[in-house]
């Protein structure tokens, strides 16, 4: 995220003027609808993964975009929150998408600073619809009811230290209660590897974690992870490449959590990375829904636009049969 940060600040300095314009700024638009757009000429697939689906949506509604997270809430639902601190419900049945309620996590119209409102991973427990956030920002998890109530935030110790606006990036709760959360920003500035935490039960609940390490080949960076029915756990990658504009490459690697052990680097094997004509951009939010007997399993991601104009947000779902990495 800093590097990503810094890049398009330069990006920024380098095409303004000598002198910085400001302009009234517009009052909040909360009526506009979301336009979606069915993305044709996919390649049918991307490596092991059979490609299903993609849509561009776009809205200037003030809840709308910068999405960073992504999980299945039921069969065909879909709950994804923004780095700032919104949500949008939405629906897949084939090749239908459809928009549900936008709203904010916090329940409230006010909104927070920055950093304390920067969701960057969810977790969610099917049974009882219990959601988890993590804020990159703040080192923190929030955890909250179905309905987004009753809301318990954490800062755990082991996460206390990770760099500043490169904190948890990407979370996972398991069926049997384990969590992994995994920071963006590497260990340290010459190193290339992320910090990592392994929670045997419920961080909201005060678990102290195990502490570890997590890489990932190519200079690539995890977005998000989801569990996969054989206990393995797939990875969302994201690789800047420089350039004006810059653009990203995604992958996605899958890994076995059974080889995670304490203060050692975790990491797996990598199955793609998307090429063209696939619609590419900053991809960050990822969901894997199983079918009643495991495999194949559908995979549903979502781009982050970062209120840029030259990003889109997509939403883009692929088909596996699970047998590749193992």
């Amino acid at each position: 995220m800093k590097r990503r940060l810094i890049l398009l600040a330069c990006v920024a300095l380098g095409l303004a003027p000598g002198t910085w314009v400001r302009s009234a700024v517009p009052p909040p638009d909360y009526d506009s609808c979301v336009a979606i757009t069915r993305l044709t000429d996919l390649p049918p697939r991307l490596g092991p993964f059979v490609t299903l689906n993609a849509w561009e949506l776009d809205s200037n509604h003030h809840l709308f975009g910068s999405y960073s997270a992504l999980r299945a809430t039921a069969p065909g639902e879909f709950l994804t929150a923004s780095d700032r601190g919104n949500v949008l419900r939405f629906t897949i049945e084939g090749d239908r998408l459809g928009i549900g309620p936008m709203a904010r996590f916090n329940g409230e119209d006010r909104f927070a600073e920055k950093r304390a409102s920067d969701i960057e991973a969810l977790a969610i427990d099917p049974k009882s619809g219990t959601v988890w956030a993590a804020y990159e920002g703040l080192n923190a998890i929030e955890r909250r009811d179905a309905r987004l109530r009753s809301p318990t935030r954490v800062r755990p110790p082991s996460m206390q230290d990770w760099r500043s606006n490169s904190g948890p990036e990407a979370m996972l709760r398991f069926d049997d209660g384990r969590f992994i959360v995994i920071g963006e920003g590497t260990t340290r500035w010459t190193d290339d590897r992320m910090p990592a935490v392994l929670f045997a039960r419920d961080p909201a609940e005060g678990d102290p974690g195990m502490s570890f390490a997590f890489s990932a080949p190519e200079d690539f960076r995890p977005t998000d992870i989801a569990a996969l029915p054989d206990g393995r756990v797939l990875f969302l990658l994201r690789r800047i490449v420089f350039g004006l504009p810059p653009r990203f490459e995604i992958g996605l690697l899958v890994a076995d959590p059974a080889q995670i052990a304490e203060g050692e680097t975790w990491s797996g094997e990598l199955l793609t990375v998307f090429s063209r004509p696939f619609p590419t951009d900053n991809y960050e939010g990822l969901a894997v829904e199983p079918t009643d007997g495991g495999y194949p399993v559908t995979i549903t991601m979502i781009s982050d636009d970062n209120d840029i104009a030259y990003q889109r947000t997509l939403v883009a779902q692929l088909y596996w049969d699970g047998r590749a990495g193992r």
